[in-house]
């Protein structure tokens, strides 16, 4: 039962409004939309073995701007962090009453976190935009949907490829195939 993804939302209109508080106002949604994993549900490797029966939850949150309008406050600030962070466990409390009270350790990363560690251009996963203008044919760029790259021999195989973010695959099997196909034609 554990071992998809678990979504905390009630309402479209939720969705409407945390997209709103982020892309309008810069700010970090009030309800914004919490998908959780829980790994050690499949590997139990990932916990301890001195804290056994626990596990551990990765939390993957949107409407949290990379810009936050700074009346607002900072993801330089750890209290600001932070202080998102309790919000959402709070949200989940909402659905598992006492969650947040089983949490014996985070790791906190906001855009700027996921930008400065990872690398990734102002914290997006997916390396771009989901608008109409990125997706399908558009991903990453018109031109360059067919993982081939302007150099010859580099290939596009990321997040930022069709179909797109998310730990499928996807991305990186229709780029192999790609290569495949063009290993072949060159024999």
């Amino acid at each position: 039962m554990h071992k998809g993804t678990i979504h905390f939302e009630y309402h479209m209109a939720d969705l409407v409004e945390a997209y709103n508080e982020c892309a309008i106002h810069g700010k970090p949604a009030t309800r914004p939309v919490i998908e959780m994993t829980i790994p050690s549900a499949v590997d139990s490797t990932l916990v301890s073995a001195s804290l056994p029966g626990h596990h551990v939850v990765q939390l993957f949150i949107q409407f949290a701007p990379y810009k936050v309008n700074p009346t607002i406050g900072s993801w330089e600030d750890p209290i600001f962090k932070e202080t998102f962070a309790k919000r959402c466990f709070t949200i989940i409390d909402e659905f598992c009453p006492g969650f947040s009270d089983s949490i014996v350790g985070t790791d906190i990363l906001s855009p700027l976190d996921l930008e400065r560690i990872f690398g990734l251009y102002q914290g997006s996963i997916s390396h771009g935009s989901f608008g109409i203008h990125q997706l399908g044919y558009n991903r990453p760029v018109a031109g360059y949907s067919n993982h081939r790259s302007p150099i010859q021999g580099l290939y596009l195989a990321s997040a930022s490829t069709h179909p797109g973010g998310g730990v499928m695959g996807a991305c990186g099997k229709n780029c192999a195939k790609v290569v495949l196909n063009d290993m072949s034609s060159n024999r």
